[in-house]
């Protein structure tokens, strides 16, 4: 589809050619769309900001603090018709099949499930109006019910460098996929931890390690496995990785890119997870939490149920 420069009227067959055209106009890509297109936060009036021609017109807010604020000063039935039409949209845009996880909305411009819960008796009856399917239930605690007994251990895949240290006897083991699985395949359902420094995270997700991570999720897959991609940082802290001092500044990925693949993997792999939890004993302690739940990591989104300290 052809596209005008809105300055002078030449036709572009592609929004490229349309871009590198501005130039001449001394123009700016992010200038030119605001003085041509302006779009404003409904909360404070101010122009959106453009990181991309696709998200300042995804965008209603220039922040999620001010997106919450609207919110809350909405009558309900405004506040709930606006959130369900996010849902909507996103759900037809992105050709979503899975109901969207926390992950998933904290990473875009859409409320994450605690915000929605507040608006809606359940999220997951909501999506499933819409015609999406729930992976996940909702739930109000995880019981640590699985007993040990003395032949049990955390098996360590011998490739792993750093490897955590649990306070369940362990093994050196060479695993296919993954860096940590109980002995006892049963009582876990063949749960398989993948762990990963937040460097580590950033470089499996880039274009030159994505394929590759994709056959490793393909292979458990064909094992019947589910695979938990577990990150030792918080969710904030990697959403905004290249303000880190200990991340490289030579790494040329953004975190939208790298939020995008994740979102790709979440939907087309339903038996994997991702999980963002603030340090190495944090990583500990859910890993022999989600071992001894006697499966219900399965049902549940696991970074809804970190974000509301449920697990």
């Amino acid at each position: 589809m052809s596209v005008k420069c809105k300055v002078c009227d030449k036709v572009f067959e592609t929004e490229r050619q349309l871009h590198a055209h501005l130039k001449a106009h001394k123009l700016r890509v992010a200038a030119y769309y605001q003085k041509y297109f302006p779009r404003y936060d409904l909360y404070d009036q101010t122009i959106i900001k453009f990181k991309s021609k696709d998200y300042y017109f995804s965008n209603d807010f220039n922040s999620r603090v001010n997106q919450l604020k609207w919110l809350k000063e909405q009558p309900l039935e405004k506040a709930k018709e606006y959130l369900q039409l996010l849902l909507s949209k996103r759900k037809r845009e992105k050709e979503l099949i899975f109901s969207p996880c926390q992950i998933e909305l904290r990473t875009v411009a859409i409320p994450s499930i605690v915000t929605f819960e507040q608006y809606f008796e359940d999220y997951y009856e909501l999506c499933k109006s819409l015609g999406l399917h729930n992976k996940y239930k909702k739930i109000k605690n995880i019981e640590v019910s699985g007993q040990l007994n003395a032949g049990h251990k955390i098996l360590i895949d011998s490739r792993e460098k750093e490897p955590l240290k649990f306070n369940i006897p362990s093994e050196v083991y060479g695993l296919k996929f993954g860096d940590y699985t109980l002995n006892d395949k049963e009582m876990t359902c063949n749960c398989y931890i993948e762990r990963k420094s937040l460097a580590d995270f950033i470089s499996t997700l880039s274009t030159l390690n994505y394929e590759r991570f994709c056959r490793e999720i393909e292979r458990a897959g064909e094992q019947d496995a589910n695979l938990i991609i577990l990150v030792e940082e918080s969710l904030s802290k990697a959403l905004s990785f290249p303000f880190l001092p200990h991340i490289s500044k030579k790494i040329k990925a953004t975190p939208e890119f790298i939020f995008h693949n994740v979102r790709k993997i979440i939907q087309q792999y339903p038996y994997v997870q991702f999980l963002f939890v603030k340090g190495r004993k944090e990583a500990v302690r859910v890993s022999e939490k989600i071992f001894l739940s006697n499966c219900i990591y399965k049902s549940i989104d696991l970074q809804l149920a970190y974000d509301k300290k449920i697990l």
